[in-house]
């Protein structure tokens, strides 16, 4: 098979080229360097799509050089490779900046990359990175072309190759890169405001790197020069690598690099920065023993808020920076997995004065003696063995507890107001506080996904979790509100308690899930507030409806009569008659009154007839009649295109009867004309002439009206057996006992 293109130089000479698919590639190239009259051997040439900026491979041909492609003949990725690696090790470092730039021009195709890695090229380009001081701009622009040509080969090669390539000298110059003053210029726009190894006072712990930006983003243009990228990202996303992949490296880097050098990067208005910077906190986050020292350590220097403020600009393109979102997301709430996964014990002190303090701000002296009155689920809640069995399934363990806990020091009001409030009611019906919190928890524990033990797994960030530093006590807070609103919503006694359980879950649900993203703790609470028990009830009954194998039956069952109702109300409209206007192509008429007969056999019709006095003629004062079935088809106006409609069908409301000529009473006839006055007239009418046809009524009127009458007539059949407390529709019906051997019946008398 014959492939034809185009086939063009570097310097812009180009010429219509063919081959034969079959050709071998090193044949292709021969005869493209003889046209061009190019000398060289073979091997030193290549072609490259100018498309997709590949070089052509004999594995990826039949993808880079099809019809109609136009290629680009240039030298080898092999030998561009080894030219680099020449220049580079030959040339003084002020005049290697140009060739590093062409380094990364290539680096970001496959083929190069991998020539460049097996010729020793990320070799040269660490000594380039080691040897070169930082603060001169010049330096900086060769580091920070290095540097990104150093992650563009890697990334080709595998990002855990970085471990066998850098040694001690080369980590150690990559956090002084991270560290330096010039690389934080770079990313922020600030000239001589941040000291190279510490932070200064301008920027001090509880204030965010962005409130410091602000102040300073005039100064952003003045750093370095606009093509050179910022050499901290790059130098981050090395040091992140030897950090996921070495424990050695782990901890070489924990002594080098302090959480506030890396934190000061994670910055809204560098997004490539704040990507690689939140990469490396998350591998420093997974990897510490201590990870609640550790964070708290974030905390001092508002990683919280900083991450927050980025997430305010991510976009849907960003899908980089919004894994590491989700994995720092997944460390936070991980935090509490060590307390969700213990239960309490009624031998430690500290656990039983949590208790003890939730009854004594709940209750008042006259009650303080009452455990029972907090709701715990055993009876012999005076005990601290019992009061402990509430708490020991894990999760959620010690993590109920602990919410409790925050729930009753920071709303002291709305907790004793909840207990109280309870007390106040009968026995049966009182909603109990210890038990709905603990379920609470152990809720939210599985909708945020606390019980994941490992990084990576692709989940959606929720922008909450970022909003306060205790976020999940303050959900915990909110939704143990929710749970008490909704006991009473539900007029739920102790026995329906796993039913408001599950109630709760589906808010839940429905919140996290929603298309809008909840940014705060007030958006949580206005979200909960909008899918309230008789919300949930409305979509337990839709889903029923929808996926109940009984309701799929007898839905199944009723839409025959109910679309035969529906039919025969459109016959009784054309009974009672109508007026419609008529084409303007008709001179001498200029309304049409017609009438469907009793025994709907004939349409009764009439020109002019209908007026003021007599807005409804009966059938004996129409003089025209058209037999049912005389008709041959209905043609709606509007489905016809312009050059075949006759002159005056122009009324999108407009229809037309096509019936036999040899048996019409006007034989110059062949179609009937009516134009409606309204859409509703033109909807009945056209599905009543269907229906007299022995078809369905079927536009979307007749199928809204058929789904109305199905839904009300499924309704009204189920009023009785919902109302029957425990009583739930089976997914499949029951299955039919065998046939008894016999059918001898016995009665006993006595």
């Amino acid at each position: 098979m014959s492939v034809k293109g185009a086939i063009v130089t570097q310097d812009g000479k180009g010429s219509q080229w063919e081959f034969l698919s079959y050709d071998s590639l090193p044949k292709i190239i021969s005869e493209a360097l003889q046209k061009f009259n190019i000398e060289g051997n073979v091997d030193d040439w290549a072609l490259m799509n100018e498309k997709t900026r590949r070089f052509v491979t004999e594995q990826n041909r039949e993808e880079e050089l099809h019809q109609g492609v136009v290629a680009t003949i240039k030298r080898s990725p092999a030998r561009l490779a080894e030219d680099s690696i020449h220049i580079l090790t030959s040339k003084p470092d002020h005049e290697i900046s140009l060739e590093l730039e062409n380094v990364v021009k290539y680096a970001e195709e496959f083929s190069y990359a991998n020539e460049f890695y097996k010729k020793e090229g990320v070799t040269q380009l660490l000594d380039i990175v080691k040897r070169t001081p930082i603060f001169e701009s010049m330096n900086c622009s060769i580091l920070a072309h290095s540097l990104q040509a150093l992650c563009l080969v890697m990334e080709y090669m595998g990002t855990e190759l970085w471990t066998k390539i850098l040694d001690n000298m080369a980590i150690k110059k990559l956090t002084e890169i991270v560290k330096s003053r010039e690389a934080r210029e770079k990313v922020l726009g600030v000239q001589d405001k941040i000291r190279t190894n510490t932070m200064s006072s301008t920027l001090t712990r509880n204030s965010s790197i962005r409130d410091f930006d602000m102040q300073n983003r005039d100064n952003k243009q003045a750093a370095g020069s606009e093509n050179e990228p910022p050499m901290a990202q790059f130098a981050l996303a090395a040091i992140d690598c030897v950090v996921r992949f070495t424990d050695a490296g782990f901890e070489l880097i924990s002594s080098l690099v302090k959480p506030s050098d890396v934190i000061m990067f994670i910055t809204d208005t560098n997004i490539e920065c704040a990507q690689y910077a939140l990469a490396l906190i998350n591998a420093l986050f997974a990897k510490q023993e201590n990870k609640q020292q550790f964070y708290h350590e974030l905390l001092d220097w508002n990683i919280r808020v900083n991450v927050e403020k980025v997430i305010r600009v991510v976009k849907p393109e960003h899908m980089d920076l919004s894994h590491h979102i989700s994995e720092f997301q997944l460390l936070l709430l991980g935090l509490h997995k060590d307390a969700a996964l213990k239960p309490v014990d009624p031998k430690e002190e500290d656990h039983m004065a949590m208790l003890e303090r939730v009854k004594i701000q709940a209750l008042s002296e006259h009650n303080g003696s009452e455990w029972s009155g907090l709701g715990f689920s055993s009876e012999s809640a005076d005990t601290a063995e019992g009061r402990a069995q509430d708490f020991q399934q894990c999760p959620p363990g010690l993590l109920a507890l602990q919410c409790i806990n925050h729930f009753v020091q920071k709303h002291y009001d709305r907790h004793r107001e909840m207990v109280l409030d309870q007390l106040s009611r009968e026995k049966d019906r009182q909603c109990p506080f210890i038990r709905s919190a603990v379920s609470v928890t152990g809720l939210l524990y599985q909708q945020l996904r606390i019980q994941r033990d490992y990084i990576g797994v692709e989940i959606d960030f929720l922008p909450v979790i970022f909003s306060q530093d205790n976020i999940f006590f303050e959900l915990f807070s909110i939704t143990v509100q929710l749970f008490n609103t909704t006991w009473h919503e539900m007029f739920a006694k102790t026995s329906d308690f796993n039913k408001v359980v599950d109630v709760v879950k589906e808010q839940l649900n429905m919140v996290f899930k929603g298309e809008k993203k909840i940014s705060s703790t007030e958006d949580f609470k206005a979200a909960l507030k909008a899918v309230p028990f008789s919300k949930i009830q409305e979509q337990r009954l839709k889903s029923l409806e929808k996926d109940s194998l009984p309701i799929i039956q007898l839905r199944k069952k009723l839409k025959p009569e109910l679309q035969d109702l529906v039919n025969r109300q459109r016959l009784t409209i054309l009974e009672a008659g109508e007026v419609f206007n008529v084409p303007k192509s008709n001179k001498r008429h200029r309304t049409l009154f017609c009438r469907l007969s009793s025994n709907h056999k004939t349409l009764h019709y009439g020109y002019d007839i209908a007026n003021n006095d007599n807005p409804c003629p009966s059938i004996d004062e129409l003089p025209e009649k058209l037999n049912v079935h005389d008709i041959e088809g209905i043609i709606l106006w509007r489905d016809m295109k312009n050059k075949n409609r006759p002159r005056g069908w122009d009324s999108p409301l407009g229809f037309s009867l096509e019936y036999n000529q040899s048996t019409a009473m006007d034989a110059a006839t062949k179609t009937l004309d009516f134009i409606s006055q309204t859409v509703e007239v033109f909807s009945y009418w056209t599905d009543g002439i269907n229906v007299l046809q022995k078809k369905d009524a079927s536009n979307e009127t007749a199928k809204q009206h058929l789904s109305m009458l199905l839904e009300m007539e499924i309704k009204i059949r189920q009023l009785d057996i919902l109302d029957i407390e425990g009583l739930h529709l089976p997914e499949n019906p029951p299955s039919i006992p065998p046939i008894p051997d016999n059918f001898n019946f016995h009665y006993n008398f006595n």
